[in-house]
């Protein structure tokens, strides 16, 4: 049955949404949008700013039209940024309210890597371990000594044997999130190296795909964790570079992945070679990107500099997909690791805005929202900011992903009520 109604889309959407709550003492339940107890944020600010033709997004409303209310298709979101991305809390309460919009349309966790190698800490929802010596390039090197992709960051091995093995803690609920499809990014041309999968009774197949640069393992049961095997097969003296892996399923779904890299800028991601290679494989229907702290944290921010270096990561994303839609998320108020606020949100925020113009992109005002001025010391006050004023606490990025989903929940009901006004086709 299919349904072609703008008012029955609405009430369908609202209805799923009413059973939404987040565990967070100061905030009510969501009906159907969140209200958070403190008086400093600015909720009438919450919302998505459009400029030229939001085209993009507008196509992305029409495949989370078809996947809700329909069943069918795959949406692929990909949320990028620095140190805020990296400790997960962020994109991962993002990607849950989402699947709140489609009940039992899950998706795979998306892209992983082994943090561990690199001793700095994981997103919070999986951890890993690791056998072998390795050494690590991250986008953040001053001179990065490896190629790097996706992930903006690379692990590199000579060893005869060694391992990496990926696990979800209990807060992924990995149950609703397994996956049968893991696309290994690594040196693919290099057969000195055989790279498995396990476990080995449920892998059915292994595609060498020269175009996203990935072994693709296809397993014939989803599973819940990742088990990498590399064995040094010749005697040369090539290395073995492992640059993240992908997770993904078959069925319909909404599939989140979150990549940031601590320290981050908007020129970081410049310096993966193979970070256009490697988005293939995602291929996103819409990108949210949340850089610009480390770039406005010091007093040699330019803005035209931050403009030309995001407006060659966007051409980048659009070259993968044309039809990507782009939402850029402002900074947040923050003080500088020497002690003074950061002046810089008015050029941060007209930078996005220029941005924004010129791709048909939508900004997210979240330094206005969060309060403005100083107000990140309100957010520390109530145990919702880290004592560096730059991050949140978990409950503080739990409350900023709520209000970012307000912004684009509102933004995705003012495009059903734009909807003509059709009788109900029933097919």
């Amino acid at each position: 049955m299919q349904l072609k109604n703008k008012s029955i889309s609405l009430f369908l959407l609202l209805f799923a949404l009413l059973g939404i709550s987040i565990n967070i003492d100061a905030q009510n339940e969501r009906v159907p949008y969140s209200s958070y107890q403190y008086s400093y944020i600015q909720y009438d600010s919450c919302y998505l700013e459009h400029y030229g033709k939001d085209l993009n997004l507008k196509k992305f409303y029409q495949k989370l039209d078809k996947l809700c209310f329909e069943g069918e298709g795959q949406i692929s979101i990909m949320h990028l940024g620095a140190s805020h991305i990296q400790a997960g809390v962020w994109s991962w309460e993002m990607r849950s309210n989402f699947e709140s919009l489609c009940p039992g349309m899950e998706g795979a966790p998306g892209m992983v890597f082994p943090f561990s190698i690199a001793e700095t800490n994981h997103p919070f929802y999986y951890r890993s371990s690791s056998k072998g010596n390795w050494e690590i390039s991250k986008v953040t090197d001053k001179e990065p000594q490896y190629a790097m992709g996706l992930a903006g960051i690379t692990a590199v091995t000579t060893d005869t044997v060694a391992e990496i093995s990926i696990f979800f803690n209990p807060v992924a609920k990995i149950q609703n999130h397994k996956f049968n499809k893991i696309s290994v990014f690594h040196n693919i041309l290099d057969t000195s190296y055989s790279l498995t999968a396990l476990p080995a009774e449920f892998l059915d197949t292994c595609i060498i795909n020269e175009i996203t640069g990935a072994s693709e393992f296809y397993f014939t049961k989803d599973i819940d964790s990742v088990n990498l095997l590399i064995q040094k097969i010749d005697t040369t003296t090539s290395a073995f570079y492992f640059y993240g892996a992908y997770l993904q399923n078959s069925e319909p779904g909404i599939n989140y992945t979150g990549i940031g890299i601590n320290g981050a800028a908007t020129h970081s991601y410049l310096k993966a070679e193979l970070f256009p290679k490697h988005l293939l494989a995602v291929k996103p229907d819409l990108v949210i990107l949340s850089i610009g702290v480390n770039d406005a944290s010091g007093p040699a921010f330019a803005e035209d500099r931050y403009v030309a270096n995001y407006r060659k990561v966007i051409d980048i994303i659009l070259t993968v997909n044309p039809d990507c839609a782009i939402i850029l998320t402002t900074n947040n108020d923050f003080y500088q690791y020497r002690g003074g606020v950061n002046q810089h949100f008015g050029e941060i925020y007209s930078g996005m805005k220029n941005l924004a113009t010129i791709y048909g992109a939508s900004v997210w005002n979240m330094y206005r929202v969060m309060g403005g001025y100083k107000s990140i010391n309100y957010w520390k006050n109530d145990n919702l900011a880290a004592n560096d004023r730059i991050h949140f606490t978990r409950d503080g990025y739990r409350i900023i992903a709520g209000l970012f989903f307000d912004a684009i929940l509102k933004d995705y009901e003012n495009y059903l009520l734009t909807l003509p006004q059709d009788s109900v086709i029933i097919e």
